[in-house]
């Protein structure tokens, strides 16, 4: 706790040092002064900090483009323990911000494992980011700075502006050991879609040295259920290069939770300048399912598919329709079902819609007490069907209600 306050001082005192011009003992002496907490260790620590910024701040005003490397760590990023922000170290955008002043041009390469924020993102013309670079990193990293690779990589994860904005940020590191997954199928992208967070860089993102355009989508349901969509993809740029092509589904008015949109399928594409090819991605049929908890199996609700064609999560180029069909779900109906489950229900739905609107047409003063402009079947809907009888009087008695429950839970052939 000690050192980490020193550190903290120690940070403090480099910036109100930072644009003098003294020798490194002198820092060193100042610093002290500042702060007489600060230890020599550490004030030579800032001494050394300041003497290489301006390395650094030298070395820029004499080049025509900077590429400055910046990263975290290990001591702030291991496989032992979890990062307490997803900041960059102070140190290094302090750096950065010397470095721009002097010189605009400057190409950032990060080296991390996890996001990091990127506050100067809009500040600098171009971020290489190389996540953890192995052995050949050093060779991979100068091919595509040089020109001599094309990137076409896309990002797997959303860069968000602050930690405050992520999925888990509320539930995580949880309490006594023990975390609460409280953002459900919101993980990733779909969480900041659904929020309509702006965010750094979207999920899917990914420049290249040359650009491509999507047209001509088109989807159709094939024999087996699956959906073929196919686009043609043209390179618009003056480079060979790579496309990634994204899938994506929603489902309007769906019955169940359900992201904004949902990554269902890609396909990598390699085009020379100016060529154009269709892109053929086929998304399964089960994986348009949802979990449902009253049958326990995968289902396919059917109804109106969106389909949307992109290079990102937030960059869609082209949207189409499918009809899909549902797969028939005979749900065991309780006491406890409500009257609108009880009229999707595919046994004895159209005999209760039926009774329904019998029992309304006879049932006086119902509508009486609902809000002007508010059907009585809006509040009837959530109603359980076991509680009917009550409602009605003798028009539907506790033993039809039985009846009308084992004739939905019969085996049907």
């Amino acid at each position: 706790e000690t050192m980490s306050a020193e550190f903290a001082q120690m940070n403090t005192a480099l910036s109100a040092l930072t644009g003098f011009s003294m020798g490194a003992s002198s820092i060193v002496d100042l610093a002290i002064q500042v702060d007489p907490l600060i230890s020599a260790s550490c004030a030579h620590q800032l001494a050394e900090e300041v003497r290489l910024r301006d390395e650094a701040v030298a070395v820029a005003s004499a080049a025509e483009v900077v590429v400055l490397f910046l990263g975290l760590p290990a001591r702030l990023e291991s496989e032992g323990y979890d990062r307490d922000d997803i900041d960059l170290p102070a140190e290094q955008l302090a750096v950065l911000d010397a470095v721009r002043a002097t010189n605009p041009n400057v190409v950032v390469v990060l080296s991390n494992g996890g996001v990091v924020a990127l506050p100067f993102a809009r500040d600098v013309p171009a971020i290489l980011e190389g996540w953890l670079l192995g052995q050949a990193g050093g060779g991979a990293t100068a091919d595509v700075l040089f020109g001599d690779v094309n990137p076409s990589a896309k990002l797997t994860e959303t860069i968000p502006l602050r930690l405050s904005d992520t999925p888990a940020y509320l539930d995580f590191p949880g309490e006594f050991g023990h975390v609460r997954y409280g953002e459900g199928l919101f993980v990733g992208y779909r969480w900041y879609d659904a929020r309509n967070l702006a965010v750094a860089y979207p999920f899917g993102h990914g420049l290249s040295y040359t650009t491509f355009s999507h047209t001509d989508a088109a989807v159709r349901v094939t024999d087996s259920g699956d959906l073929e969509v196919t686009v043609t993809v043209t390179n618009t740029g003056q480079r060979d290069g790579r496309e990634i092509v994204q899938v994506y589904t929603s489902l309007p008015g769906s019955t169940v939770q359900r992201p904004v949109r949902e990554l269902k399928g890609f396909a990598s594409v390699a085009l020379t300048a100016g060529q154009s090819r269709e892109v053929a991605v086929t998304v399964r049929r089960a994986d348009l399912a949802y979990w449902d908890i009253r049958v326990d199996d995968w289902i396919v609700e059917g109804g109106e598919y969106t389909v949307e064609v992109g290079a990102s999560s937030r960059d869609i180029r082209s949207s189409v329709t499918v009809a899909v069909e549902g797969d028939p779900v005979a749900f065991p109906l309780t006491r406890e079902s409500s009257l609108a489950e009880a009229i999707a229900h595919p046994v004895v739905g159209e005999m209760v819609q039926g009774a329904l609107r019998q029992m309304m047409a006879t049932v006086e003063g119902l509508e009486s007490v609902m809000p002007e402009g508010v059907s009585m079947d809006r509040m009837m809907m959530s109603f359980p069907i076991g509680r009917m009888s009550g409602l009605t009087g003798d028009q539907v008695s506790p033993e039809m209600i039985d009846g009308l429950i084992a004739m939905a839970n019969a085996p049907q052939q």
